[in-house]
């Protein structure tokens, strides 16, 4: 199981910084719109946390995107 979840760890990162930075938006920026800290934020960008299902969708509203889009592998 840890496998999965690290490489769900891998795949977010990378998804919420690409989409973040096209977005043109910091990571304070994003953490005072979803009520969370920039270190949250930070963590989940390093590969460090996952965030819930919950927060997923609130920063897909954020960037305006698919909440697909932070998890797919492509």
């Amino acid at each position: 199981m840890t496998s999965y979840k690290n490489k769900a760890k891998d795949i977010i990162s990378k998804n919420l910084k690409k989409y973040r930075e096209a977005s043109g938006i910091t990571q304070v920026a994003l953490s005072i719109k979803i009520q969370k800290s920039s270190e949250y934020i930070s963590r989940i960008e390093r590969g460090v946390m996952l965030p819930g299902m919950e927060v997923l969708y609130e920063i897909a509203d954020t960037l305006n995107i698919d909440p697909c889009l932070l998890i797919s592998n492509k």
